[in-house]
């Protein structure tokens, strides 16, 4: 019963947010165009809604171990299901394919959607302040990896004619992201005791609680299921390392190296969240195979469903 009620709770909501994003693909209020409500709505919670949602959480918490565990255990997995996609790489050659597909494998096989989808998932299960595990993660593993080995992969490996990533390119980038700067400060204001006005506090609560509707409904606006039927077996696979070996070497590592079971049930929940929509900016942007990628995310997003009650029942 807890199970089930755990799906209502965080599966159910989340799908209806997405099925209205969904629906905004063919609706197109005011004449918006798909890509241009999409990138205002990625906008406003990339540089206002994440950072209010980190000034809303992260000054309020007890800061303790998971602070460094929960992102170092997901980094292994991110590692590992990145690599697992070189079992990928001689049957795309003979398909004609090579490193642009590869790279965006790579990219959706180890980065998960952990803000839209596991923050309400978090909050719906350990509570609001669970909401931490996802940010941590985010700033400190999905973020800098993004940032560091996908952009290295998109420069290096799609068809672009884009200078080479070099450390000064790369920190200019990370500092660049307003939700890097709320992480620091929030953490300053912390470690210090410094609490926000109420007034702001209850600013931040509000504007941070519109970015997993947001996000969830990017999430369904780039929904397409178009390419699904000529790619259905490669998605399908890499869907596979995404949502359960992914997970499963975080539920190992974190079972061998972290004590706290809350912090072992977030971790490995992130874990098994779909693929990043984050990536596709990348791919766009540089030159990897979008269609293919889209496809993995599409995929990966609605078995999602599937495979989650299997790990609440497994962390259960």
């Amino acid at each position: 019963m807890d199970i089930i009620n755990q799906i209502n709770q965080a599966l159910l909501p989340s799908a209806f947010i997405i099925l209205m994003g969904v629906l905004l693909r063919h609706w197109r209020p005011a004449g918006l165009t798909l890509v241009d409500t999409r990138r205002v709505i990625s906008t406003l919670v990339l540089n206002l809604f994440y950072p209010a949602l980190i000034f809303s959480v992260i000054p309020r918490v007890t800061l303790t171990g998971d602070i460094f565990s929960a992102p170092l255990v997901s980094n292994v997995g991110i590692v590992v299901g990145m690599l697992a996609c070189w079992g990928f790489y001689p049957w795309l050659k003979r398909q004609g394919w090579g490193k642009p597909e590869l790279g965006a494998l790579m990219l959706v096989c180890g980065l998960g959607n952990i803000i839209s989808l596991g923050v309400p998932l978090l909050q719906a299960i350990q509570g609001e302040e669970a909401a931490r595990f996802a940010i941590y993660i985010d700033i400190m593993a999905i973020t800098p990896m993004l940032w560091v080995v996908g952009l290295w992969l998109a420069i290096e490996w799609g068809d672009n004619n884009e200078q080479r990533q070099t450390p000064l390119r790369f920190l200019k980038s990370l500092l660049s992201l307003p939700p890097i700067w709320a992480f620091v400060i929030a953490i300053g204001l912390n470690i210090y005791n410094i609490s926000l006005p109420d007034f702001l506090q209850k600013a931040t609560t509000m504007l941070g609680n519109v970015t997993m509707s947001g996000m969830l409904l990017v999430v369904g606006m780039s929904l397409s299921f178009a390419s699904l039927k000529k790619h259905k077996g490669l998605a399908i696979l890499a869907s596979m390392i995404k949502l359960l070996l992914v997970p499963a070497v975080v539920f190992a590592v974190a079972n061998a190296t972290v004590e706290d079971a809350e912090t072992i049930q977030a971790t490995v929940l992130m874990a098994a969240t779909p693929s990043m929509m984050a990536t596709m900016i990348l791919s766009e942007r540089y030159g990897l195979n979008t269609e293919l990628l889209s496809t993995v995310l599409v995929a990966s997003t609605a078995l999602f469903f599937v495979s989650l009650p299997l790990w609440l029942m497994l962390l259960a």
